[in-house]
């Protein structure tokens, strides 16, 4: 993930220099899940091991819920699902000539062609081109079953997106920490009244989860959505029942001291 900013404790940090240089999605991933389980750790004041799955950081970045953008400019969320639609159906029309290509005995021909359509790919934001990057595709048939993937995929994102408002991760995430705050403390879900001033330990955590996961979005909006919830409400309740279902009442003993600092 790559934010442009960091909230923590209510305050704006300064940015520290972020290392580019590594590419590989899993990486990335769990990097951010290891940031956003240190962050709900110390507003809840509990350690979140859950038999070490990062299980809270990946409901938040659940990729078969909507696209997880690790890039922090990719806030028009149902734009960019059509924006990778579209580059991806132009590049299988060229993945597919390249396959008629190879077949005909062209190999040059079919190698340019494939190119062409892998350069498309790599074009659009992460994950698509970190998926592109890593994959270990070897012929032009193997890369058209991986675009028509990446196609069928977006397809559905845009389809659950039809007729909903706003970012629709963000509204997950939001629901995952009051969910989170349900189950692990018996403190009120408060917000305050002043959008980018949180007060309590729901929004201040909403607020620094937000910038460590790159969610280029009004934070409050969606905090104030999910505050509002009933505790019934069908995916906010989802939410509960798994992490009640996997809660580890009594977590390993740590190493060492477990120190929240929470100002």
């Amino acid at each position: 993930m790559l934010p442009r900013e960091i909230w923590e404790n209510g305050r704006k940090l300064k940015l520290p220099a972020l290392r580019h240089g590594a590419s590989n999605h899993d990486y990335i991933m769990y990097r951010a899940a290891r940031e956003i389980t240190g962050c709900l750790e110390k507003w809840l004041r509990v350690p979140l091991d859950y038999q070490e799955t990062y299980l809270p950081a990946a409901l938040m970045l659940n990729s078969y819920e909507g696209p997880v953008w690790m890039h922090s400019d990719q806030g028009q969320e149902i734009g960019d699902i059509r924006k990778v639609i579209k580059q991806t159906r132009t590049a299988r029309t060229l993945v597919k000539q390249a396959v008629r290509l190879e077949r005909a005995g062209a190999n040059d021909a079919s190698d340019a062609e494939l190119a062409r359509a892998l350069c498309r790919m790599k074009e659009l934001p992460s994950p698509v081109s970190l998926w592109v990057d890593n994959a270990a595709c070897k012929s032009p048939l193997e890369w058209a079953d991986l675009l028509e993937l990446i196609d069928v995929l977006f397809s559905e994102y845009a389809k659950e997106r039809e007729g909903k408002s706003g970012h629709q991760r963000a509204r997950t995430v939001a629901i995952v920490v009051r969910a989170l705050f349900e189950v692990h403390s018996d403190e009120r879900i408060t917000l305050g009244v002043t959008e980018q001033v949180p007060e309590g330990d729901f929004g201040k955590c909403a607020q620094e989860i937000f910038s460590r996961a790159g969610i280029p979005v009004n934070f409050y909006r969606y905090a104030r959505e999910a505050q509002k919830l009933a505790r019934d409400d069908h995916q906010l309740k989802k939410y509960i029942d798994i992490l009640e279902e996997h809660y580890v009442e009594e977590p390993p003993a740590p190493a060492g001291p477990i120190i929240y600092e929470v100002r």
